[in-house]
């Protein structure tokens, strides 16, 4: 055999290889660009689910902070009152016994406004962690069970009788 021979069959043999190493690697190639397409789209959904969960979250924590401030706006307003009841008592005071003892009536009121305000916060934060609560159940029963629970609507009778109730004292 001639060395022009063994030189055309060795780059025979290597075109050979190099094609099935392109082969191999357009195989290759393909399943990844599958897999990837695959997961992109398993991916959809659990996205949505996750975007309207954090959605969800943004309004209730909007509404929560709203609600917080216009509960700790009447809190504000209450300390203002008895401060300036107290005020007011202080001035016409004659004496020192007399000051004490007006003080000292205005202690009820004061305890009993602070302890309503408080149950008015603490409801109001115990509800809204309820709702986060049932929202992060609903987001984890969707992703991981692919059940879609029914949403009840949130409870808010109570916070707006007891917001009437607290402007009413």
């Amino acid at each position: 055999m001639e060395i022009r021979e063994q030189v055309s069959e060795a780059r025979q043999k290597a075109q050979a290889r190099i094609e099935s190493y392109r082969q191999a690697l357009t195989a290759t190639a393909r399943r990844a660009a599958e897999q990837a397409a695959n997961g992109v789209c398993a991916a959809r959904e659990p996205i949505r689910v996750m975007a309207d969960a954090g959605r969800r979250l943004n309004d209730i924590s909007h509404r929560y902070l709203g609600e917080l401030v216009k509960q700790q706006l009447q809190t504000l307003e209450g300390v203002i009152e008895d401060g300036s009841e107290r005020l007011n008592r202080a001035a016409r005071a004659r004496d020192l016994r007399t000051l004490i003892a007006e003080q000292k009536k205005l202690y009820p009121a004061s305890r009993e406004r602070l302890g309503r305000d408080l149950k008015l916060t603490w409801a109001l934060a115990a509800s809204t962690g309820r709702e986060v609560g049932a929202l992060a159940s609903e987001a984890y029963a969707e992703l991981v069970h692919g059940v879609r629970p029914a949403r009840k609507a949130p409870r808010r009778k109570k916070r707006a009788a007891a917001r009437k109730a607290s402007k009413a004292a």
